[in-house]
């Protein structure tokens, strides 16, 4: 990032600042076109007769200007060249930065208050920075969208397959030929890619198999997405990454698996010959129902599978007394991790034929 003098860094202290002719240009940066305002108004205009939007009414009803309604619908944040057109000066900007009142968090974009600056506002700002056409993604995407457990970790912004944009940093860019209305939302913001997009280009983007799996699993078991429509998305874009991977994790969610856990799970049936068994049914236990995550009924063997590593005390003791109450209705438990059904598959098919045959399982020879 070139610096600009007098420019207040947005997590402190000064940047070198400069002025003259060219400081227009450093204001806004040297990215080609700029972003447009997203706001409801969405005009980026407002100029008045001298190039300053009206301020404030004389009446002292304080209408707010231009600017301020773009801001304000963008969660207080505003590219530089949307301001200027909205009627700012660079004068009244660089003022705004060098006081502190207000704060750049990258080239071209402005966050107008001068306190921390939330994650929203950092997506808002990748997307202002990159400009026109471009729209969150994966992670990024979906973040807004409700989809829990995947937030955190750089902006995520689409662009069109032919457009070159220069890098930025903490910002993500990728290419598409897929943005248009089918899977971007027209209207909402900030704006982005449909959430069923989003979740494929997650689990297509993850760094391993593992978390391709859980994106797509946790999103149909949030219930924010359903497996058709995943299954839409992955037909309409064609050859991807891990296409294969995805398509068969949806075709295990389809047949009612809710979990990465399941998934493996009932690999480990299919692979080593156990018998099906019934998943996440609810039984009644010491006066309570209780869903199990796997049910032999006939032979009363009950598989349950650990996800988590770092459970608050409640969860610990509702696990603790739903098991004990399994116990006490004759049901055999057994108990796994669930990096054991991933690293140790035969261990875990052993212990559960095991506990089967105790009770009267016949292997199919």
């Amino acid at each position: 990032m070139a610096h600009d003098p007098g420019l207040r860094h947005p997590r402190g202290g000064n940047r070198n600042s400069s002025g003259g002719k060219n400081s227009g240009a450093r204001l806004l940066g040297s990215e080609g076109p700029g972003s447009e305002a997203r706001g409801s108004d969405g005009s980026g205009h407002g100029t008045r007769g001298n190039g300053h939007t009206s301020r404030r009414r004389a009446d002292g009803r304080g209408e707010r200007t231009v600017w301020e309604r773009i801001a304000e619908s963008q969660d207080g944040v505003i590219s530089v060249r949307t301001a200027l057109r909205a009627g700012m000066t660079e004068a009244e900007i660089r003022w705004k930065l060098r006081s502190g009142r207000w704060q750049r968090p990258m080239r071209g974009v402005l966050v107008t208050h001068s306190g921390p600056i939330t994650d929203a506002q950092m997506m808002w700002a990748a997307v202002e920075s990159v400009g026109a056409g471009a729209v969150l993604g994966g992670a990024s995407a979906a973040s807004f969208d409700g989809l829990r457990g995947f937030d955190g970790g750089p902006a995520v912004v689409l662009v069109d397959a032919a457009r070159h944009v220069t890098r930025r940093p903490g910002v993500i860019i990728r290419r598409s030929h897929h943005l248009g209305s089918d899977d971007v939302y027209p209207r909402r913001s900030p704006p982005r890619t449909r959430l069923p997009r989003s979740v494929v280009d997650m689990a297509s983007w993850a760094p391993d198999e593992e978390d391709a799996r859980a994106v797509l699993a946790a999103a149909v078991q949030q219930r924010l997405v359903t497996v058709a429509e995943l299954r839409r998305v992955v037909e309409r874009r064609g050859p991807l990454r891990r296409n294969r991977l995805i398509t068969d994790t949806l075709s295990d969610l389809g047949d009612g698996a809710h979990s990465v856990a399941e998934i493996l799970y009932r690999k480990i049936e299919n692979r080593y010959g156990l018998p099906a068994a019934r998943r996440q049914p609810r039984i009644d236990a010491g006066g309570s129902r209780y869903h199990l995550d796997v049910w032999y009924e006939t032979w009363r063997v009950w598989v349950e599978i650990d996800g988590g590593y770092h459970r608050e005390v409640r969860q610990w003791w509702d696990d603790l007394a739903r098991q004990n109450a399994g116990v006490l209705q004759d049901r055999l438990i057994l108990r796994f991790p669930v990096h054991v059904l991933r690293t140790e598959p035969r261990l875990v098919a052993e212990q559960v034929a095991t506990a089967l045959r105790q009770r009267g399982w016949e292997p199919n020879l």
